[in-house]
């Protein structure tokens, strides 16, 4: 049986990456079929490891760079469990050891979840600060452009001030 869960060679394989583009089908053999399913945790597994590293790094760059594999895996991994759910009493009659092992993986894959929702929740609230201080910064420097200066005696300093021309347009020149 090929597991690629501890097969470090097969994950995120770029062949593999440009296949998940094509409609996603498990195989017809329900013992297969789970190991697909496996194989397609075992990605997505991966991409998500990569992107939580690369929040935690603040590594928009690689981040930005998975989007693409994370919508497709995904797609696939959604596609997998529900052709899993419409063959519900045909997956109960495989080996329960297989069972097992893809309950265990789909429960690490749950926890690995949380922890990457957690760090791409960290890097919301980070980019809100971060927008909450450029309008800050907007309005301050709206504000200090907009300030009216004056002098000892209270008029206004002179280079403020904006002379407005209100001459008449003569219409007989």
């Amino acid at each position: 049986m090929n597991n690629a869960y501890n097969n470090e060679q097969n994950q995120h394989n770029p062949a593999t990456a440009s296949s998940t583009k094509s409609a996603f089908k498990l195989s017809n053999n329900p013992k297969k079929a789970m190991q697909e399913m496996m194989d397609t945790i075992d990605e997505l597994r991966f991409v998500y490891e990569q992107e939580t590293s690369a929040l935690l790094k603040s590594d928009a760059k690689t981040f930005l760079s998975l989007q693409d594999n994370k919508i497709n895996y995904a797609r696939n991994y959604q596609r997998g469990i529900e052709q899993m759910l419409a063959r519900k009493e045909e997956m109960k009659n495989v080996d329960p050891e297989i069972r097992t092992k893809l309950q265990d993986m789909q429960a690490d894959f749950s926890q690995l979840a949380r922890k990457n929702m957690a760090a791409l929740e960290r890097m919301q609230k980070a980019m809100d600060r971060f927008g909450g201080t450029l309008r800050e910064a907007a309005k301050d420097a709206v504000k200090k452009e907009r300030a009216t200066s004056y002098t000892s005696n209270g008029s206004m300093a002179i280079d403020d001030v904006k002379q407005i021309s209100t001459g008449s347009i003569s219409e007989t020149a």
